[in-house]
């Protein structure tokens, strides 16, 4: 697990990683341009890195916050 969270924390597409419970281990949250941008981060760095066995992705559709009006 440090190996992984150390190597993470170097993405620069990388906003926060969180460690969790549940299912999974980590939530990262990551900032791309685009659809293809994701598929190019996903396939050629965060599948690499080490310790990932599988990946599961969410994409935001609408973030709403308590200051939203």
């Amino acid at each position: 697990m440090i190996a992984f969270e150390s190597a993470v924390t170097r993405l620069p597409e990388g906003v926060a990683c969180h460690h969790i419970t549940g299912n999974f281990d980590h939530l990262l949250e990551v900032e791309v341009a685009d659809l293809p941008a994701y598929e190019d981060f996903h396939a050629d760095q965060l599948a690499s890195l080490p310790g990932v066995a599988m990946v599961t992705s969410y994409v935001t559709m609408k973030t709403l916050s308590a200051d939203t009006t």
